[in-house]
């Protein structure tokens, strides 16, 4: 479905997500490994590397949720829209997408607050000092992604002609 539609912005952003997922997921997986030869072997830990890998993974699922919403990957009751016709089938998915909009649009709105308050206080993270905003920013980048994915999969259902389930494609 996102295919044909979306063209080279969807391309570019999908791109994107996989590189940072990737790359993220190499360098926590990288730094944790140094960190436990470091620890045994010389008795001489980042003091760091733990708090910095766990919030590459709040990051990395975030931005991994946006993907498993291109790729309707989340999990979903199929039952129903298996026994509807294609045309009530389209209709019931697009009624479901437009629910998502409303919770990811009330998502984005409220982490973006709590974001905003989090950089007012200038809390630090504990062993990097590093601005505890950035690991919150996390919420609203990856649930604003996973609105554009939805906006995506809603144009897709209303100018496509095959839906075939709720839950996802079938192979």
């Amino acid at each position: 479905m996102l295919r044909t539609w979306g063209g080279w912005i969807d391309t570019t952003l999908s791109y994107a997500e996989i590189v940072f997922i990737g790359t993220a997921m190499a360098f926590a997986s990288l730094l944790l490994f140094v960190n436990v030869i470091l620890r045994y072997a010389f008795l001489a830990p980042i003091s760091w590397a733990e708090e910095l890998s766990v919030y590459l993974v709040i990051w990395i699922v975030f931005i991994g949720a946006s993907v498993v919403v291109r790729m309707r990957g989340h999990l979903a009751i199929d039952l129903v829209p298996k026994m509807l016709s294609p045309a009530v089938r389209r209709v019931l998915l697009a009624w479901i997408l437009l629910i998502n909009l409303g919770f990811f649009a009330i998502f984005i709105y409220y982490s973006a607050l709590h974001t905003l308050r989090v950089f007012a206080s200038g809390q630090t993270t504990p062993s990097m000092e590093a601005p505890m905003w950035l690991t919150y920013l996390a919420m609203p980048v990856g649930t604003t992604l996973m609105f554009v994915r939805t906006v995506q999969l809603l144009f897709g259902v209303i100018f496509d002609e095959e839906v075939e389930t709720v839950s996802g494609p079938q192979e």
